[in-house]
């Protein structure tokens, strides 16, 4: 089999758009759910780790809005896909080549592509929190009149520390389990890819839950009041930072699965483009 040639930085930013686009697209009714349940005021505990919580919601959830609700904000969760992965995907590899450290290129890049799909991001999560009342282009000019360009700004701190936390969880667990199933002997191919983005998933689930649910809550809110974490830790204990926890599990894993997934193959087509 011919060795992968090495990809440009702009050809590997283009693959690994296609890979987060389709991967975000497959999973968005999970993610609708997910932001339903960290904004649920009911019992922290079941809405963070009850499969009979999450199997219950979903199916009231659903009855209430249709399939149509459960793909609130698809079009803005695409173009934060777009912009977002490729950046935080695509510049991974670079940048950790340039610092000369795993771990610290990955969270870079996580923070470089919060800065370019925040915008996107807000947007996203407003229509999930609010499913049916408004489409993308209608929202956009109703937050661009009542709170200004600030509003497409709300939460990056949190959003940058997830994304940091989410590359670097999700791309160096992969590559490493992926180099270390293979040396095992699992050859090149759709059963490694699998397990090794498997394996990526579950600890991206557990690192980022905490700064997900406040970044949610910051970026669902209209006011712009700050978020009051000690208040929210008092008032409904330490599993208010984990809520929605399953959900994210059920839909990181797959995203993980799908984003590697569809990169090998997207990185083919770069490939076969660019000869």
């Amino acid at each position: 089999m011919a060795a992968q040639r090495k990809l440009s930085v702009t050809e590997n930013m283009v693959a690994s758009g296609i890979a987060v686009v389709g991967a975000t697209v497959v999973t968005h009714p999970i993610d609708v759910v997910k932001v339903q349940l960290q904004l649920s005021a009911k019992d922290a505990q079941a809405d963070a780790f009850s499969i009979r919580r999450f199997v219950s919601f979903w199916a009231k959830f659903q009855s209430r809005v249709g399939l149509r609700g459960l793909f609130s904000g698809v079009q803005a969760a695409g173009l934060r896909a777009a912009t977002y992965g490729s950046v935080r995907i695509g510049l991974c590899e670079p940048l950790q080549q340039k610092v000369g450290n795993k771990t610290g290129g990955a969270m870079i890049a996580g923070v470089l592509a919060t800065v370019v799909g925040n915008p996107f991001e807000v947007l996203k999560v407003r229509l999930q929190a609010r499913p049916g009342t408004a489409g993308e282009l209608e929202l956009l000019r109703s937050m661009l009149q009542e709170e200004g360009l600030a509003a497409f700004g709300r939460g990056f701190g949190w959003a940058a520390a997830r994304s940091a936390l989410l590359t670097a969880s999700q791309v160096v667990p992969y590559a490493s389990a992926k180099s270390a199933l293979h040396r095992a002997g699992i050859p090149e191919g759709g059963p490694l890819h699998i397990l090794a983005s498997l394996v990526a998933g579950v600890v991206s689930t557990t690192v980022t839950a905490p700064v997900d649910v406040l970044k949610t809550k910051v970026m669902s809110s209209e006011d712009g009041a700050p978020l009051n974490v000690a208040g929210l830790l008092k008032k409904q204990g330490p599993f208010v930072f984990f809520k929605g926890w399953l959900a994210n599990y059920v839909r990181i894993g797959p995203q993980t699965l799908f984003i590697f997934v569809f990169f090998e193959q997207s990185r083919r087509l770069v490939e076969h483009w660019g000869r």
